[in-house]
């Protein structure tokens, strides 16, 4: 008579087991392809040493040049000092608000299991899995000679990451078109350069750097390019959850890296927005692919835009 009950609580058991490792793989998943969202992923048993403090700058700050579409050339010559001098190493790192957000202790973002485990413990009210990034030397020297067209460097450093676990498909074909652009006699492709900068146009639009990205307030980046946006307010809670710009764009300000461009198509932020002291903080460089800007930089303490 007993055995009902028994049976029962062993059948709730094994479903909230089964529920446990569901969380447990689906994050592990997700810490896979965001720790090296910013460089094609690699096995995360092949995983490469983690680089020392200084050398992990240096790839945050390569990273965030390519993101942004700043300086190739920059961001190839941080990541092949780091490179020359240690290697292939890898970096993962939190964004700085993050720090100033959660009232919590952050786990280490280079500690796959401590990450893992403060996402299945949860607590945080924030997503760690998404708003953490990272980057290896490797990685970051192949796109940065994608971005400068240099079959050469593809080849070389695309061979090292398939060798090293990487076996996405977009790597392998655009290693075998490297190649074949090499046998060819073809060393470079076309790379489109800044247009003359003396015609360059100044924005009248604060920023704050962060992280080394470059990062505007919404609603004043929207009303100086031209960009319609509306809030999106929780009716309970009364506070912000994202924003709507055109009529098909969609900005989260929830802390995850989740957007739709103006024309309503997944186009992820490098950087995740967030809201500050009434302050909603949004990377420059993705409302300024919304503007149709070509190209953009800071000097003199102010954003330079090209003439579209």
């Amino acid at each position: 008579m007993e055995v009902e009950p028994i049976k029962e609580g062993w059948v709730m058991m094994k479903g909230i087991s089964s529920i446990y490792w569901a969380l447990v793989t689906l994050t592990l998943s997700t810490w896979q392809s965001s720790l090296l969202l910013a460089s094609p992923p690699m096995r995360l048993e092949n995983l490469p040493p983690v680089a020392p403090k200084e050398a992990a700058e240096k790839l945050k700050q390569a990273d965030a040049l390519l993101e942004q579409g700043l300086s190739a050339e920059l961001a190839y010559r941080l990541a092949y000092e780091v490179y020359q001098k240690h290697g292939v190493v890898r970096a993962a790192w939190f964004p700085s608000w993050l720090y100033r957000k959660t009232k919590r202790p952050l786990p280490d973002p280079n500690d796959r299991l401590a990450v893992i485990g403060a996402v299945v413990e949860g607590g945080y009210g924030l997503p760690l899995s998404m708003l953490r990034r990272g980057a290896t030397s490797i990685g970051l020297l192949f796109r940065a000679s994608r971005a400068l067209g240099n079959y050469e460097g593809i080849v070389k450093w695309g061979e090292m990451l398939i060798q090293a676990g990487n076996d996405s498909y977009s790597l392998i074909k655009t290693v075998e078109h490297a190649r074949l652009a090499l046998a060819q006699g073809i060393k470079q492709y076309p790379y489109r350069r800044s247009s003359n900068k003396n015609t360059w146009r100044p924005l009248p639009l604060k920023f704050r750097e962060e992280d080394y990205f470059i990062l505007v307030p919404l609603d004043q980046a929207c009303k100086v390019l031209g960009i319609p946006f509306q809030y999106k307010v929780n009716p309970k809670t009364g506070k912000r959850t994202g924003a709507k710009i055109g009529e098909k764009g969609l900005i989260s300000l929830m802390g995850r890296p989740f957007a739709r461009n103006i024309r309503g198509e997944v186009d992820d932020m490098a950087y995740a927005p967030y809201e500050e002291d009434g302050v909603a903080w949004v990377p420059f460089y993705w409302l300024a692919k919304q503007a149709g800007i070509r190209g953009w930089e800071v000097r003199n303490g102010k954003i330079y835009v090209a003439p579209k």
